[in-house]
Order: structure tokens, then C-alpha cells, then sequence
């Protein structure tokens, strides 16, 4: 931390600066720039397991869980580049921990003055991804499987009664096999689009051209409803590769939960100077106020209060990575309006 001047414009001393490098929870190290290690913060002893007297003084390869990835790591510091990726380190008893890493030289005046490492355990979240991998790939292969078996018995019943009322209540449980199956498929989907969200960078996204494109294929698999739009403005929002599934989610709901014969949906989009808000009005029996939070899972639900399902719950997901919100109004005379705003660039 020597020769630092930033203290000298903020007021700050050597010492401060020090003492907030050291009290850092997330395990960090400084080094020469021969790579020797010449200070560790808390967070980094605690971690590694070490003692500072046992690090200081010592090379960084010491703390290498993969000499593979140390060796690039140097290499780009050598250059006077930043590194930064998947990271092994070997802490005090041997054990290897794997998680993200970053590296920067330490430049003033041009030349540098040491490195600074930062590590980050993703360990405990590798972990519950595998969890969740199997678990959602069990429940998928499992109850698949159970659900097909139930929709045959429930086949064969009906094949054999001669109820009326009966072969009514086995059609009931057959469609709700069928919807029960939809519901992991999709859940299985948004998942996998959830899981491609963490390397996505948000841009600007042409938002008339979405929505244009998800209204006709929403048309296509719906064409019981009615929809009304008109010409949308051209308009670019902030967001990724996953704005298209949110807003189909949004105009599925419009339909799937509208206890109307024919279903309306209105699709409009209005501009001010820093965000773009669409809004997607229908004829359903709408949403009470109490339960505006619930269908987005923003609150827990209970036996008397329930959400419409997963597909709102990932849009609200979707919306919230772009800084952007997602609300329900009451519609004029019925039915309820959602409203999507977007964050122009």
C-alpha cells in the first residue's frame, strides 16, 4: 500500500486506507511485482487458514490450487493487464477451493508497484447448482413418468364406466395431468433461460420488434383471443436475449388466466424521455389489490393466497436484472393491466 497519494486527496491517511484494505471480508492479497506476497486481509487469512507471518514473504504460487491457471494469471500480469476468471485455490490444510478471481496491477506513475488479487468462493453455489441439476432432472425424468401412469389408469376408467358424471371428473383429472406437465416443461425451460442469464450483458434491445414478433406467435398458439394493437414506436430499451421470453410470459398470462369465451388483449407502448412502458391490458376477472405482490412471488404464499404459476414470477426475475419493474393495475370495466417499464439507454 506504500506510495499511495489517493490519501492525500481524500483526507484519508496510509493508515486508513491500510485498515480498510485489512477489514475487507472478501479474501484479498497484495504482491510486488515479483509476485511476492507482502499483505493479506482478514478476510483472506481466515479463509485460507494461514497466519499473516506464514504468507508474507512468500511467493502466490504458494496459495495455487491449478498451476495451470496461476500461470495464465501471471502472464497477463506481466503485461500490465487485468485478469479475471474461474480460480483453485489450496488452503492452509491441503484443500482445494474453487470459486472467481481477479488480479490487477497496481499502477503509479506509470509503473507498477505491486498486484492485487481478489478471490471469491463460489463452492457452496457449484454446489447447489449440481443439487439442482439432479433434483430437477429427477423430478422431471420421475414425475413424468407418474403423471403417464395415472393419465392411462384414468384412460382405462373411462374406457369402462358408463357414469356420465364419472367419465366428466376422469376428463377433469386428465386435463389436469396434461396441465401439470406443461407446467414442469416450462418450468424446465425458464430455468435453463434463467441459467443463461448470468453471461448476459445487458444492450439496447429494439423493443418494437420483440413485441411484434411475440404478439404473433402468441396469435398463432392462441387464436381464441382477440388482440388489439396498433403500429408500436420505435424504441430501444435496455436489456438481453431474455426480454422476448418475459414478454410472451406477460402476454400468456392475459390468456391462460382469462375466464372469459373469447379473451381480449390490448398491447400498447408509450415513450418518455427515459424509459419505454408497455402495457398489456385483457378482460380476465383481474387481480386483487392483496394479491398484487403474491403472483410476482414477491411474497410468500399461503393456503388462502397462491400465485398464477412460475411464468410472472420469471418475468418480474427478467425485468428486475434490467433495473426495469413490472406491476398490475385494475382495466376499465374489468380485467387487469400489466404494465412492463423499460430503461432507454
Amino acid at each position: 500500500m506504500e506510495g499511495s497519494h489517493s490519501g492525500d486527496e481524500s483526507g484519508l491517511d496510509e493508515e486508513v486506507y491500510r485498515e480498510a484494505f485489512r477489514s475487507t471480508e472478501t479474501p484479498a492479497l497484495i504482491a510486488d511485482p515479483e509476485f511476492v506476497i507482502r499483505d493479506v486481509n482478514h478476510g483472506g487469512l481466515e479463509f485460507l487458514g494461514y497466519e499473516l507471518d506464514e504468507l508474507v514473504g512468500r511467493p502466490m504460487t504458494i496459495i495455487s490450487g491449478d498451476d495451470d491457471i496461476s500461470d495464465e494469471m501471471l502472464d497477463c500480469l506481466r503485461r500490465g493487464e487485468k485478469w479475471r476468471g474461474e480460480f483453485a485455490v489450496e488452503t492452509q490444510n491441503g484443500r482445494n477451493v474453487y470459486g472467481t478471481g481477479s488480479a490487477s496491477p497496481i499502477v503509479f506513475d506509470g509503473e507498477t508497484k505491486g498486484i492485487i488479487t481478489i478471490f471469491v468462493d463460489t463452492t457452496k453455489q457449484r454446489q447447489y447448482e449440481n443439487t439442482s441439476e439432479v433434483l430437477s432432472r429427477l423430478l422431471r425424468h420421475d414425475l413424468r413418468n407418474e403423471l403417464n401412469i395415472m393419465y392411462g389408469h384414468i384412460q382405462r376408467a373411462q374406457s369402462t364406466t358408463d357414469s356420465a358424471d364419472a367419465d366428466e371428473s376422469l376428463e377433469r383429472a386428465r386435463d389436469k395431468i396434461v396441465e401439470i406437465v406443461h407446467k414442469t416443461e416450462r418450468a424446465r425451460d425458464l430455468r435453463n433461460l434463467l441459467e443463461k442469464s448470468y453471461s448476459a450483458s445487458n444492450r439496447p434491445v429494439r423493443l418494437d420488434i420483440v413485441l411484434n414478433n411475440k404478439i404473433v406467435e402468441v396469435m398463432h398458439e392462441f387464436d381464441e383471443a382477440e388482440y388489439d394493437f396498433e403500429v408500436f414506436p420505435e424504441v430501444a430499451v435496455v436489456a438481453d436475449d431474455l426480454l422476448p421470453a418475459a414478454i410472451e410470459a406477460v402476454l400468456e398470462n392475459a390468456v391462460t388466466h382469462n375466464d372469459q369465451p373469447t379473451p381480449r388483449v390490448e398491447v400498447s407502448v408509450e415513450v418518455t424521455d427515459s424509459a419505454a412502458i408497455v402495457s398489456v391490458a385483457d378482460n380476465g376477472p383481474g387481480v386483487p389489490e392483496a394479491q398484487r405482490e403474491l403472483i410476482f412471488g414477491r411474497e410468500e404464499f399461503d393456503q388462502l393466497h397462491h400465485g398464477t404459476g412460475i411464468s410472472l414470477f420469471f418475468a418480474d426475475s427478467v425485468l428486475s436484472s434490467y433495473s426495469g419493474d413490472i406491476w398490475v393495475e385494475d382495466n376499465d370495466p374489468r380485467g387487469a393491466v400489466f404494465n412492463i417499464r423499460l430503461e432507454r439507454p
